[in-house]
């Protein structure tokens, strides 16, 4: 049984469902960090002016041959975390199941099965009412693509890369720092500038995708052309019945004398009684999702912030795998996933070879409504930074948490 179905039964809602989105760029999973800033007045004009339009932005009250969709989720509950050498935080915690986001979607149909689409997305941190980038008001997603029935579609703009999108369809939980692309990194929620990208139609369940950026750190706004890094993603998957397998390769362009990537394979299959996921990723040379630890600064002046450390990027290799599963129980469901890293790299800091990491969770998810859901978490992790991933210090981290989840 699909978790997303028994929980949310009618799906053509929410086309990529919001449970998806990990956590974010630099937290082991997903939405944007948040941090602390002043919202300029004209996001809460463009909030009030979109507000405004929400009688509109709905399926029911769109013709047949062009929608427009106001959607969203929020997600908030009390958490308790701990980090070796740090101490322990207790508060409000946001998005512990799902990041909490607002969005825009909609097509206009062209006619002979062609379509024009878009997506405009924003994510929010309810602890503080911020959002979570004050000079990006749509973070997560602002693309406008064309697509028909027969070649595909093709998106132009910021959005998740095929590969990431693909593979991270086989995630059992995408549990706040704990979920699969904590180590996976390539299947973490990240997004890329100046992407233009293309799926392909299903052929009897299989698809295909491409993805591309010439400026993955934005040096051109900053009138640095030649400091351009390239991206390049080709995924591939397969969905039909019980089964979902999915593979990607991802890559940067030479860093140095170093070219990022990702390689990922996984699979899902729906037994009803339980769904089962495993996943396998070789990251090397960094983390192609700029979703790691800063670096040296002059990678970030070139908008690279978010490679991994110098031992990583300089010739390192981080394999990982993953397992888990969806047991229905009740009501709800109970989740449970492992996942275990293995860098092949020494610390230059400490001269002692990189240790194994793991991260572990179980969770129990409860559907209160159609919409809205109650859960409980316990996760931890072992020589894991919930901000990096991979840190010299190798601490121990572990969070219990409850919360509440609603879709609209």
């Amino acid at each position: 049984m699909n978790p997303t179905e028994s929980f949310y039964p009618d799906p053509s809602l929410f086309a990529e469902p919001a449970s998806r989105h990990l956590r974010h760029r630099g937290q082991g999973h997903g939405v944007c960090h948040a941090r602390p800033l002043r919202l300029r007045s004209t996001y809460w004009v463009v909030c009030v002016a979109l507000g405004g339009l929400g009688g509109v932005l709905v399926p029911g009250h769109s013709d047949a041959e062009t929608s427009a969709q106001l959607y969203g989720t929020v997600d908030a509950g009390l958490g308790w975390t701990h980090v070796s050498g740090q101490g322990s935080q207790r508060g409000v915690l946001s998005g512990g199941q799902a990041d909490s986001l607002w969005g825009i979607r909609g097509q206009d149909s062209l006619g002979e099965g062609g379509r024009a689409t878009f997506n405009l997305e924003s994510g929010i941190d309810l602890a503080t009412g911020r959002g979570d980038e004050s000079a990006r008001l749509f973070n997560y997603q602002a693309w406008l693509g064309l697509g028909s029935d027969q070649w595909g579609e093709l998106r132009f703009g910021r959005q998740h890369t095929v590969g990431q999108e693909f593979v991270s369809a086989i995630e059992v939980g995408s549990w706040k720092d704990f979920g699969m692309g904590a180590l996976m990194r390539a299947s973490d929620i990240y997004q890329v500038s100046q992407q233009l990208s293309w799926r392909s139609p299903q052929w009897a369940g299989l698809q295909l995708g491409l993805s591309y950026s010439g400026d993955v750190g934005e040096q051109s706004l900053s009138g640095l052309a030649d400091a351009r890094t390239k991206l390049y993603s080709l995924a591939l998957r397969y969905e039909q019945g019980p089964w979902l397998l999915a593979a990607s390769h991802e890559s940067l362009s030479r860093i140095e004398s170093n070219r990022p990537t990702a390689l990922q394979l996984g699979a899902s299959y729906d037994f009803g009684f339980a769904r089962v996921a495993a996943g396998w990723s070789r990251q090397s040379n960094g983390f192609v999702g700029l979703n790691g630890d800063e670096g040296p600064t002059y990678w970030q002046q070139r908008g690279l912030g978010g490679l991994g450390p110098t031992e990583f990027v300089q010739g390192g290799r981080l394999d990982t795998w993953y397992v888990g599963s969806a047991i229905p129980l009740g009501k709800g469901e109970v989740q449970w996933q492992w996942s275990l890293g293995r860098p092949n790299w020494r610390w230059e800091a400490t001269g002692e070879q990189a240790g194994r990491l793991q991260v572990m969770s179980v969770a129990y998810v409860h559907p209160l409504s159609p919409r809205t859901s109650l859960y409980v978490f316990a996760a931890k992790g072992r020589r894991y930074d919930m901000e990096t991933a991979v840190h010299v210090s190798e601490p121990r981290t572990s969070r219990v948490a409850l919360g509440v989840t609603h879709q609209f």
